[in-house]
This record gives structure tokens, C-alpha cells and sequence, in this order.
């Protein structure tokens, strides 16, 4: 039982491995821009 624990266990991380390397590979093509938008604040926050 715990070997398949232990196999279960490499198979997730390397799942995530692969998931956290497209992540970042992918998140890397386009570049960043700021989100500027006016906001409506409250008359009592003014």
C-alpha cells in the first residue's frame, strides 16, 4: 500500500511540475499591461 502511495504521490508532482512549466511558459508570450479605470467612490470615502 505504501508503494502505491509513493507512486501516486510522484505522479501528482509531476503533474504539477508540468502544469506550473507551461504556466510559465505560457504566461510569459504576451506582455503586461496596467488596468486603468476610473472609479466611483462614495460621497462619506471623498
Amino acid at each position: 500500500m505504501a508503494m502505491r502511495l509513493t507512486k501516486v504521490q510522484m505522479a501528482l508532482l509531476a503533474l504539477l511540475i508540468v502544469f506550473l512549466a507551461i504556466a510559465w511558459y505560457d504566461g510569459g508570450r504576451e506582455p503586461q499591461r496596467l488596468i486603468e479605470q476610473p472609479v466611483e467612490l462614495p460621497e462619506t470615502l471623498r
